[in-house]
């Protein structure tokens, strides 16, 4: 291979590498906002079961005072 080929071998090397980092920063960084965001909507889905739970209960209770 002459010195041409060795140069024009690493810069495709190096241009894979650096595609294949970039895709992983890319990833790694939208999985951690994706469980950030699973994490934000199943706090929310618990805190609507409470407030559900609690409501059927004042429900029940007001329906016991207008009775």
């Amino acid at each position: 291979m002459s010195k041409k080929d060795n140069q024009r071998l690493a810069t495709l090397l190096y241009e894979v590498a650096l595609r294949q980092q970039i895709e992983k920063d890319v990833k790694s960084k939208y999985i951690k906002r994706i469980d950030h965001l699973v994490g934000a909507n199943n706090e929310l889905a618990h805190k609507l079961e409470r407030c559900e739970k609690e409501r059927a209960g004042l429900a029940l209770v007001a329906d016991s005072i207008l009775i």
